[in-house]
C-alpha cells in the first residue's frame, strides 16, 4: 500500500503517536493538539472510541489541507464478563470527510491496583506508569506496554498497528 500520495493530520502533538503514523504510513503527519471532548482518561471502550473520533473530526476541519485525519486516543476498559479485570486499548479513528473507519490496537491487561488509584485519585495512567517505572513523559514513549512489558511491546506499536487498520480501507482497493 502506497500512501505517499496521502496527507495527514494527526490530532495530537504525542511524539509516540506520531511516531506510531509514521511506522504505519512511511509519511510525516501533520500535528496539531486538538480536544478530545472525553475525559483525560477514559474509562470505557466506548469514551476512547468516541475521543478518537473527536479528534479525527476536529484535526481535519483545522488542517485543511490534509486528505485524512487520525484521532488516538488510549482508554481503558473493564471486562466484567470474561475476566473482571481491566484493560488498556489503543484506537485510530481515520476521516477524510466522508468516510470514519476505525482501527484498535492490542487490548492490555492493566494491573488493577493502578485503576482503583485512577478511579479514587482522579489521575491518568500516565502518571501511575511514570511513578512505577521513575521516569517522567513515558506517555511520550513506551507507556504502559513499555513498562509492563520490559519494552518488548512500546505505545507506538500498539499504536500503528491501530493506524493500519484505521486506514486500510482508504487505501486498499478491495475495499472500493
Amino acid at each position: 500500500m502506497d500512501m505517499s500520495a496521502l496527507r495527514f493530520a494527526l490530532g495530537t502533538t504525542n511524539q509516540a503517536k506520531k511516531t506510531a503514523v509514521v511506522l504505519a504510513t512511511g509519511t510525516e503527519p501533520v500535528c496539531l493538539a486538538v480536544p478530545s471532548g472525553v475525559s483525560a482518561q477514559p474509562l470505557s471502550e466506548e469514551e476512547t472510541i468516541a475521543g478518537a473520533i473527536n479528534r479525527a473530526k476536529a484535526v481535519l476541519d483545522r488542517v485543511p489541507n490534509a486528505d485524512i485525519g487520525l484521532g488516538l486516543e488510549g482508554g481503558l476498559t473493564f471486562d466484567d464478563r470474561y475476566t473482571n479485570h481491566w484493560y488498556l486499548l489503543s484506537v485510530c479513528a481515520a476521516w477524510n470527510g466522508r468516510q470514519l473507519c476505525l482501527g484498535k490496537g492490542l487490548f492490555f491487561p492493566i494491573p488493577n491496583k493502578a485503576v482503583e488509584r485512577i478511579q479514587r485519585e482522579g489521575i491518568e495512567l500516565r502518571t501511575i506508569i511514570d511513578e512505577w517505572s521513575g521516569t517522567t513523559g513515558s506517555n511520550q514513549r513506551g507507556g504502559a506496554y513499555g513498562l509492563l512489558t520490559g519494552g518488548r511491546i512500546r505505545r507506538a506499536e500498539v499504536f500503528r498497528d491501530a493506524v493500519i487498520a484505521a486506514v486500510t480501507p482508504f487505501v486498499s482497493a478491495l475495499y472500493r
